[in-house]
């Protein structure tokens, strides 16, 4: 059995996510169907992250085991032949066989971006929120969750896991003309973390919440605590380190 790596860009807004649903049209259950027409594929697609409803991703990694000779440059072109122009297959690799997209990456690059006025250029890929904001008081408040934390406070009430610690190396935002983008990179991402993170510090620079008020979320792990969750279209997974 061959081990194949791929990168993958989609455009998730007319995906239930990326994780196979019956019945509905998600990135994993689009790229299984087009293998099963090339290869009469019977296994599983593992991919790095699983994004949500609408979120996008422009370097999504997956893998997959094959007993095809194929090459894999024309994997990737018979990938794309076969899926929709919402999913393209970027780059196909062999790899060795005890590689695994998920549980071998090691952190995750997330961005969102909020406009601050309307577009028809790319509405769907930003959020818009015309309030103005405290871009100096959302950093310092986004520096108290830099380092490793429970992070049940800023997840989907839901969200049965092992554990809710994660590893924030990296949390910056950045404002440009009516553009506010924020790039956050950890170790693992828990179910809706990012956009409730992103919720909260909204109401940081809006001066709803003040700085001090984060460490006292964190600690509380009360999901009622934390702010709303942010719409799913100005999120994108930007790439998965190995």
């Amino acid at each position: 059995m061959r081990n194949i790596k791929i990168v993958i860009e989609y455009d998730g807004t007319a995906f239930h996510g990326w994780q196979y649903q019956p019945g509905l049209r998600t990135v994993q259950g689009e790229i299984q169907k087009a293998l099963v027409k090339i290869f009469q594929f019977e296994g599983n697609v593992v991919g790095a992250g699983r994004t949500d409803t609408g979120v996008h991703a422009k370097g999504q990694v997956a893998n997959f085991l094959i007993n095809h000779s194929m090459p894999v440059l024309t994997i990737q072109a018979a990938l794309n032949g076969n899926l929709c122009r919402d999913v393209r297959i970027i780059s196909a690799e062999e790899v060795d066989e005890n590689f695994h997209a998920r549980y071998n990456a090691i952190k995750r690059l997330y961005c969102y971006k909020i406009t601050q006025r309307e577009r028809a250029i790319d509405r769907f890929y930003m959020w818009c929120y015309k309030s103005q904001l405290d871009v100096k008081k959302i950093q310092q408040a986004s520096n108290y969750l830099l380092g490793e934390h429970n992070f049940k406070a800023f997840c989907h009430a839901e969200e049965n896991v092992n554990h809710y610690r994660c590893y924030i190396e990296h949390i910056v935002w950045e404002q440009k003309d009516e553009i506010l983008t924020l790039n956050i990179i950890a170790n693992r991402f828990l179910h809706n973390m990012v956009r409730i993170i992103i919720g909260t510090m909204i109401n940081v620079g809006k001066g709803f919440t003040p700085i001090e008020q984060i460490p006292l979320i964190l600690n509380s792990r009360d999901r009622r605590n934390a702010g709303p969750t942010v719409p799913a279209k100005g999120l994108c997974l930007e790439k998965v380190y190995y």
